[in-house]
């Protein structure tokens, strides 16, 4: 049985939080497609808006858009994600370690943390967005405390078996799709009170179905579990070389599957119902890869940054790298960013408010969702100078630590 290996680091290491940042704009981009209503046309696994210039023998910017879109962030983030609250949870599981914190008080720490993560998501998908996803990452956490102390060899099959499924999602996904269908009636409601009461009816199925959803994300979680007792993201300066190689092998499947799933979603391509279930459940596992990919792509550049022999755990400076500090500077207050999506999004975008969201075409989702994305990094870079967390982070902190150890000591992952 492989006991977490202790955290080594006095501070809070940079990589994790900066990809957090970084994907809080893959699912910004990516969610605001549901936020679309009189779309037009609309088509591929996660039904797209086809934009201007569908169906037709030249390529057009909504076209392009599209392609990028499956290539690069459809079915990357949420993956993504699952594999940083595994690997989060494996943090927090050393560094109690490191402590001395005894195993059960150490699960008692992580069921009290996701189990108001899980009041958390159940709000925001009731009263504000039923596409949450904090539900069942708060799920997948609650299992996972029970796992901190199970063997890798343990969580390898598990991941092995979980892939599994992520592939049988996938290719039923595709099976199960409804054209033209709005996925979420609240989203395009008339008014505040129809808004409110199809959220809540919309939330609650959420929240209930949220256990099935996880299946599909466990893998990921239980993979950065695994990988948190390597370090792979705190120290991956010694196995560079290794690691910039794994990151290849990860991304160009997913790039590959993401060009099938780009034509589908463009309507160039118009698969067999065999042949478009195949696609879509390796997308599913290719894509979740290239998330992975992702992850030690962000883990190489800030080691590389910080120097080839500096502390993988050093703070970033704004003045010498602004970019990945700001990014970090999110990804430590990723439910923050996040959540305020949501409220910027239900602003902005339903017809009861500014109403934005009409006949959105797939390039203008795509700068208003990166718009929306870059309101919240500098909303969190004005809170890191301050030295501030975020609004979410600090009342989820005092619900799962309480007044005592709530408003000081070292943040944990998100």
């Amino acid at each position: 049985m492989n006991a977490p290996r202790p955290a080594r680091a006095t501070h809070r290491v940079p990589a994790p939080d900066v990809a957090r940042g970084l994907m809080l704009w893959v699912i910004a981009v990516a969610n605001i497609t549901v936020w679309i209503w009189a779309p037009g046309p609309t088509d591929g696994l996660r039904e797209r808006t086809l934009g201007a210039g569908a169906g037709t023998a030249g390529w057009t910017a909504d076209d392009l858009v599209n392609m990028a879109m499956s290539m690069l962030v459809d079915g990357r983030g949420f993956p993504l994600f699952s594999f940083l609250v595994g690997y989060g949870v494996g943090q927090i599981a050393a560094r109690e370690s490191a402590r001395g914190t005894p195993l059960p008080l150490a699960q008692q720490l992580l069921l009290r943390r996701y189990g108001w993560l899980l009041l958390v998501g159940a709000l925001h998908a009731c009263l504000l967005f039923p596409g949450d996803i904090i539900t069942a990452y708060a799920f997948g956490g609650l299992f996972l405390a029970l796992l901190i102390t199970a063997s890798t060899r343990t969580l390898a099959v598990l991941v092995g078996l979980g892939t599994v499924l992520m592939v049988l999602f996938g290719a039923t996904g595709w099976a199960a799709r409804s054209p033209g269908t709005v996925r979420y009636p609240s989203l395009v409601a008339e008014s505040p009170q129809e808004w409110l009461a199809l959220g809540l009816a919309e939330g609650t199925a959420v929240v209930i179905l949220a256990p099935i959803q996880l299946l599909g994300l466990l893998p990921m979680m239980l993979l950065g579990l695994a990988l948190s007792r390597y370090r792979l993201l705190e120290a991956p300066g010694p196995r560079r070389t290794r690691l910039l190689g794994t990151a290849v092998i990860c991304i160009v499947p997913g790039l590959a599957t993401g060009t099938g799933t780009g034509l589908l979603t463009t309507d160039m391509l118009e698969p067999s119902a065999a042949a478009g279930a195949a696609l879509a459940g390796a997308d599913a596992v290719t894509g979740a890869a290239q998330g992975i990919g992702y992850a030690i792509v962000v883990a190489l550049v800030c080691a590389r940054v910080q120097g080839r022999g500096g502390d993988a755990a050093a703070p970033l400076r704004a003045r010498e790298h602004p970019a990945l500090w700001s990014l970090q500077a999110l990804g430590r207050r990723s439910m923050s960013g996040y959540l305020a999506q949501s409220l910027l999004f239900t602003v902005l975008l339903p017809p009861f408010a500014l109403g934005l969201g009409r006949s959105l075409t797939p390039t203008a989702a795509l700068l208003l969702g990166t718009a929306v994305w870059v309101v919240t990094l500098l909303g969190a870079a004005l809170l890191e100078r301050r030295t501030l967390p975020g609004p979410a982070e600090a009342v989820h902190r005092r619900l799962y630590l309480g007044t005592a150890r709530g408003g000081a000591g070292p943040r944990p992952p998100v």
